[in-house]
């Protein structure tokens, strides 16, 4: 136990979480009041070396009914053969897989991880064709965000090896064979590469935060895959916040990986976006991503760039007018680039890097929309207390930017009431137009 506690959390304290943050390179240490917490639960930040328990959600596979499919292995390069006989080894060790005589086969491939080292893949995309697809619903980002309002103090826990904490039922252990130049083996738990693994990885996040937020009101858990977020107004708060998030991932048998994990900070990376007490604002390092792309050659390259733009766009004051000559460059057979898909292409970078802090939704105040038109689109806004919430931008066709300024005006507020409609319902709003005759609009 005492080596245990110097070379996990005592020394993670001391060395590893002092954080060096992806986007400000800033040591944040955690208060010492958190440390007796870590030290109570230090086994849920070991590596498990045993089998997850068995529960209700282990992971079934439902094939159509089709011919199993059996390919041949990738040929593996020589300098990728000695890592993958060792993690094959682990895997055994631990009996995440276990040699396998039937049918199926899928071939195994190298993976480069972000830490330098290498993930065992499977290419179960056959597999997948012929697999009966769930509907279990992903959560929605932007409704995660929405629940943090007043939130001062974040602590961010990161699952390790989130799918292999669930097992794989027992009549569907066969179905996930895969080949290497070592033989056949089969995943005893989920592995990385089923089309209805993150549904049940999900279902069972799901239930973990809804048994902890249930303890406590208002929330102060959120999920998202292996992602866990705790967030809370005061330092007192949340360490029994943490404290009661930690018991669950016990009690679960649900283990974290430390180095990844951030405890007590004013502000956090998680999914793509910064949380702090003044709002949500875009991560620099994705946006450095945006400012670092040439000029696209071709359609895939293009759809690369406006996909990564385009999750930020609820950021973006005119990010449908500014997109509109890259937008319509994406038609069959429309590829042609020229000055003007390069003056959007350079103004969309130089926007993105001036992104404003959007502020948390306060569902006790009301909401107000502010509409905007101009003569090629609408750009309404979403606010509360002067700050806004989220911006709405729709460049106009022909026929729509023909008409008058006040039915511009008048679509901006259908469109911000059809996109919004999830703040405004049950809410008090107002609407602020400079257009006289939208006052009678509802008469």
């Amino acid at each position: 136990m005492e080596k245990l506690l110097q070379k996990g959390v005592m020394g993670y304290i001391l060395k590893v979480h002092e954080v060096e943050t992806e986007y400000n390179k800033q040591v944040v240490p955690p208060p010492r009041a958190l440390l007796p917490l870590l030290q109570k639960f230090v086994d849920v930040f070991e590596e498990s070396q045993q089998l997850p328990p068995k529960r209700d959600c282990d992971h079934k596979i439902i094939l159509q009914g089709a011919k199993p499919p059996n390919l041949r292995p990738y040929r593996v390069p020589h300098y990728q053969k000695a890592a993958m006989e060792e993690i094959i080894k682990q895997l055994i060790k631990k009996g995440e897989i276990q040699e396998s005589f039937n049918l199926f086969s899928s071939p195994a491939i190298m993976i480069r991880k972000k830490d330098g080292g290498w993930r065992l893949c499977v290419d179960y995309r056959e597999l997948n064709v012929v697999t009966i697809k769930n509907k279990f619903p992903m959560p929605i980002i932007e409704d995660l965000l929405d629940e943090m309002h007043g939130a001062k103090i974040f602590s961010k826990l990161d699952l390790r090896s989130g799918y292999h904490q669930i097992r794989m039922a027992l009549e569907d252990i066969h179905k996930t064979t895969f080949r290497t130049h070592m033989g056949h083996y089969e995943y005893t738990v989920v592995p990385f590469g089923l089309s209805c693994g993150p549904g049940t990885f999900q279902s069972l996040m799901n239930k973990v935060a809804e048994e902890v937020n249930e303890t406590e009101k208002p929330k102060f858990l959120l999920v998202f895959f292996d992602d866990m977020l705790v967030f809370s107004k005061s330092l007192e708060d949340h360490i029994r916040h943490v404290e009661k998030t930690l018991t669950a991932l016990r009690k679960h048998q649900l283990y974290a990986k430390l180095s990844k994990c951030t405890f007590a900070t004013d502000q956090v990376a998680y999914l793509g976006h910064i949380i702090s007490a003044e709002g949500v604002s875009t991560d620099p390092g994705k946006i450095q991503a945006v400012l670092y792309w040439e000029e696209p050659e071709n359609v895939s390259q293009l759809r690369g760039f406006l996909g990564l733009t385009g999750y930020y766009r609820r950021f973006v004051k005119n990010y449908g007018q500014i997109c509109r000559p890259l937008h319509d460059m994406l038609k069959k057979d429309a590829f042609n680039w020229g000055p003007a898909q390069s003056q959007a292409f350079q103004l969309l970078k130089q926007t993105m890097t001036g992104c404003r802090v959007l502020a948390m939704p306060d569902f006790s105040l009301p909401f107000t929309i502010e509409a905007d038109a101009c003569a090629t689109g609408i750009r309404p806004v979403l606010m509360q207390r002067g700050r806004p919430l989220a911006f709405l931008s729709k460049s106009l066709g022909p026929k729509s930017a023909a008409q008058s300024i006040y039915e511009k005006e008048a679509m901006a507020i259908l469109e911000a009431l059809k996109k919004w409609r999830h703040y405004v319902w049950g809410n008090s709003l107002i609407i602020k137009t400079d257009q006289h005759s939208l006052k009678y609009m509802t008469t």
